[in-house]
Order: structure tokens, then C-alpha cells, then sequence
């Protein structure tokens, strides 16, 4: 019988292992108490693989300071972050843990991001595949994480999405060209990636379609993965995109894009397209599903019903499973169940 890694290696290079694979993320695992660790070993040794996420990539910036500090409001907690450089200060705030103010707020903003992007460099960290590798050994596959693409990262990471979404649909001119100069060092990442060790490449891209709509798609997102993909393919490295949302709308613009897999695919409600649906758009990708998470709360019987029905869909070649988003509760039950219903399936 193949191991977790080879079962996963299999199926991510587009082929039809003996048992379709099901992976969580590591860091899931490490959120877990010292009282669970028994239980995880025990889903290990059924065959659960591992994701083992890792950067091969650090950015280093330069001219800039970082801050943080605590203020009391009453009950509430604010942990407020500064970065400050010449061309001026970014501030982001939490209020009791949770998201409260994003960075950018004003077209000045993306300026003083601009700047940080321009005075930042990539330097290769070569040694932490070869760590993150012997730690996840026979257990699943090491994959590479790369910097979101340029739009993503405006959208995700620093605008959020009302700020964002104004100033896309307004065009905004500091805001592309907060693009351009991240353009210009995602590619540089990426050449650095290309030349570093690791065969599965991951951008973290958390597309929400109604965001930026199909044309921006086109337009700043594909060209994007156009430069890039060849980089990373002339380095031995095959691409996925974490799309975990509805993609009818682009499926055609996702069948002609030259990424190779599609990770953390899922059907409704979070998703909008079924497996076979996927399967028949995208003949030539590999999808990494992501079970959707209201099943691991269903009884025995429909949990593997919903595993069959899935996997029957999706098909058994270049196809996985995994845990990507929530931990549910009572995973140490349902998680079994999944993987004795993959073993049974064959």
C-alpha cells in the first residue's frame, strides 16, 4: 500500500493513486490541545496526509519601522499596527482579536504601500524546504508558498474589501500603480522560487469573484499567472491557486490560464460549480477539494454517502481531498469516517 506522500505526490502530478488522497493543512494540527494528540496520531496511522506549507522567500524592507501597541476603550482592547517610512505612515487595527481597520484607507495610502513595495528585496531561505521536507517526511507533501498575486494582495492584505472594491471600480490611478510595483517584485520572488528546491507551488489567492468581476480577472489577475507560471514551470515546479469560492462565472478564463492545479476547490454552498462540472471545464488540472463543512456534522451514514457521491463526481485521477478552511468540532468521529469510506471506495 503507498504511503500518505505518495498517494498525494500521485494524484497532484495528475495521475489515479490506489486511494484518492485526504490531507488536512499541518498548521490545523498545531491549534489543537495536548488532549488531541492521541487522536491525531490515530487519523496519521488511517492514512490523513499532510499539507506542510513552507517559504523558500523573504522580503526584506527596508527604511521602514514597524510598531505595535495596546489602548483600552472601556471593555474593549485595541491592538493597533503601525509601518512608517519616509513617504509616510500605514496603520491597521484589531479590536479584541478581531479585524477593525485595514491599512490603506486613502489614494495616499497606496503611495506610501508603493514606496515599502520599491524599497523592499527578496532573499532566497533555500534550507527551510529542506526542513520543512524531514518534517513532514512520509506523512504528505511540502509545498511552497508564494506572495498572493499582486490584485489579491491589494484586496486581501492591505485595502480590504469596501476600500478596495471603490477604489477598483474607480480607478483609482494609485491603486494600479500599487499593482505595477507589486507586479515587479512578484516577479522577482518568483524567479527565486523557480531556482529553489520544492515541486508544488501555492498562491494563497482567496478569489472572490463578485469582488473584481470577470474582466478584472482578465485583465490583472491571468496576465499575472502568464508571466509567472513559465518561470516557475522552467524550474520543475507545478502551480496551484487556492480558489475556495464560486468560479462559474471565469471558468472558461480558468480552463485557458496555465496554472496546473486548483486547490481547496469546493461545491455550493460556498462554492457555485460541481465537481464534474469542474472536471469537464478543466480536463487538464488536478483538484485538491476541500469537503464542505457542514458534511463532518451529518450522521455516519450521509457523511459517507456525500464522500462516494463526491468522489464519484470529481473521478479518481489528479483528484484529492482536504481540509482547508474550518476544523470542525467532533473531527476526531468524522474524519475517520472519511478516510475509511476513501479506503473502502479503492
Amino acid at each position: 500500500m503507498s504511503s500518505p506522500r505518495e498517494r498525494l505526490t500521485t494524484a497532484l502530478e495528475g495521475g489515479t493513486p490506489d486511494i484518492t488522497p485526504y490531507s488536512i493543512y499541518s498548521w490545523m494540527m498545531n491549534r489543537e490541545t495536548e488532549r488531541a494528540k492521541s487522536a491525531w496520531r490515530s487519523v496519521l496511522d488511517q492514512g490523513l496526509a499532510l499539507c506542510h506549507h513552507c517559504n523558500v522567500v523573504r522580503h526584506i524592507e527596508h527604511g521602514v519601522t514597524h510598531e505595535t501597541r495596546e489602548e483600552k476603550d472601556g471593555a474593549d482592547t485595541y491592538t493597533i499596527y503601525t509601518r512608517s517610512c519616509p513617504a509616510g505612515t500605514l496603520r491597521m487595527v484589531r479590536r479584541n482579536g478581531w479585524h477593525h481597520e485595514d491599512w490603506i484607507k486613502t489614494p495616499a495610502d497606496y503611495d506610501i504601500r508603493r514606496w515599502m513595495i520599491e524599497h523592499t528585496e527578496v532573499q532566497p531561505v533555500y534550507e527551510q524546504f529542506e526542513v520543512a521536507d524531514a518534517e513532514v517526511g512520509e506523512q504528505g507533501v511540502p509545498v511552497v508558498t508564494g506572495s498572493r498575486t499582486p490584485l489579491m494582495s491589494i484586496n486581501i492584505d492591505w485595502a480590504g474589501t469596501e476600500q478596495f472594491c471603490l477604489d477598483l471600480a474607480l480607478e483609482v490611478p494609485e491603486l494600479f500603480a500599487l499593482y505595477e510595483a507589486q507586479r515587479k517584485l512578484f516577479l522577482e520572488e518568483t524567479r527565486l522560487i523557480a531556482a529553489g528546491p520544492g515541486r508544488f507551488v501555492k498562491w494563497f489567492e482567496n478569489l472572490t469573484i463578485n469582488m473584481i468581476g470577470p474582466r478584472r480577472y482578465r485583465e490583472l489577475l491571468v496576465p499575472v499567472y502568464e508571466e509567472a507560471v513559465p518561470l516557475l514551470e522552467a524550474g520543475g515546479k507545478r502551480v496551484m491557486t487556492h480558489y475556495d469560492g464560486e468560479l462559474r462565472c471565469i471558468a472558461d478564463d480558468i480552463a485557458a490560464a496555465p496554472m496546473h492545479m486548483i486547490e481547496s476547490l469546493t461545491e455550493a454552498p460556498e462554492g457555485d460549480m460541481r465537481y464534474e462540472e469542474c472536471r469537464a471545464a478543466w480536463p487538464d488540472k488536478v483538484l485538491w477539494a476541500h469537503l464542505n463543512v457542514d458534511l463532518y456534522q451529518l450522521p455516519e451514514a450521509q457523511l459517507r454517502a456525500a464522500v462516494v457521491d463526491k468522489r464519484q463526481r470529481g473521478g479518481k485521477r489528479g483528484f484529492a481531498f482536504e481540509i482547508s478552511e474550518d476544523l470542525q468540532a467532533g473531527w476526531e468521529q468524522s474524519v475517520p469516517i472519511v478516510l475509511q469510506t476513501l479506503e473502502e471506495l479503492g
